[in-house]
């Protein structure tokens, strides 16, 4: 996809999906792919990484404040291709939730598309020379050397109306393919999340609930394979934080955020050699 630059701010506020906590969000046209709190900015590659089965945060330098659950943010802003823009989250305390949206990144990317427009500038890709790849021979992603933006995810659950799904995802058409699929959870884990203070700001609006016998989510499913596309949705996400595009075949098999920001980690190591 042609790189697109914001021609107008963009704002959301609502709950955390986890910690159903309200914040407010300020997307704004920049010369940089930047993200602040409190009048603090650093560019989005700069931030530590912390990713884990339900989301990825963002720690600032020094570790002195954690912007939790960024990927649908930051997917909706990159899959359309916009790679410089700068961010604003506020809200209350040192750890910051992004705003839940609809669960995924539907509006949030229709809305950053129609106030954005084609250009000539944007950072260069990061291209690769060999593959990079995290994980083991069960779970892993791989980013191999490619001339495009590509992603195949295979997910693999033992939840019946899930089980094994792959996506095939040629980067393009974002806002059709990938930004519509919410993010779900398996109803026998429901439980143990809230207890640990996650999944608090979830609906079935926001989210799609997985049970035994089949699914339960406002107006059904939007795609028969919507989980996989939104681990797609996560991966883009996650992908950003490395502040530029990636020209790179992405394989992701029974991955997770975790192994999503590994590899990311890995890949900013060939942006600064």
């Amino acid at each position: 996809m042609n790189a697109r630059n914001l021609k107008q701010s963009v704002s959301r506020a609502g709950k955390g999906l986890h910690s159903g906590r309200d914040s407010r969000l300020l997307i704004e046209p920049s010369d940089a792919l930047t993200l602040g709190v409190g009048g603090e900015y650093h560019y989005v590659s700069e931030f530590s990484l912390s990713g884990g089965a339900r989301g990825s945060d963002l720690i600032f330098p020094g570790g002195k404040m954690r912007v939790r659950t960024c990927e649908h943010v930051l997917s909706a802003i990159c899959g359309n291709s916009v790679w410089r823009a700068r961010i604003t989250l506020s809200g209350d305390g040192e750890s910051i939730e992004m705003p839940g949206l609809d669960g995924c990144a539907r509006d949030l990317a229709k809305e950053i598309w129609d106030k954005s427009e084609p250009t000539d500038s944007s950072p260069s890709p990061l291209r690769l020379s060999c593959p990079v790849n995290v994980g083991d021979s069960e779970r892993f992603v791989v980013a191999l050397p490619s001339d495009s933006f590509h992603i195949t995810y295979v997910i693999d659950y033992d939840a019946a109306p899930i089980g094994v799904q792959i996506l095939d995802w040629d980067g393009e058409d974002y806002l059709s393919m990938i930004a519509p699929a919410r993010t779900f959870a398996l109803s026998r884990d429901i439980e143990a999340l809230q207890s640990a203070g996650l999944a608090l700001g979830a609906s079935l609006d926001n989210a799609i609930l997985v049970k035994d016998d089949g699914v339960e989510t406002t107006g059904g499913l939007r795609f028969p394979d919507e989980f996989a596309r939104h681990k797609t949705l996560d991966l883009v996400g996650d992908l950003a934080c490395i502040g530029r595009p990636l020209m790179a075949h992405v394989v992701a098999v029974r991955a997770g955020h975790a192994l999503h920001l590994q590899l990311v980690e890995r890949l900013r190591s060939f942006c600064m050699a």
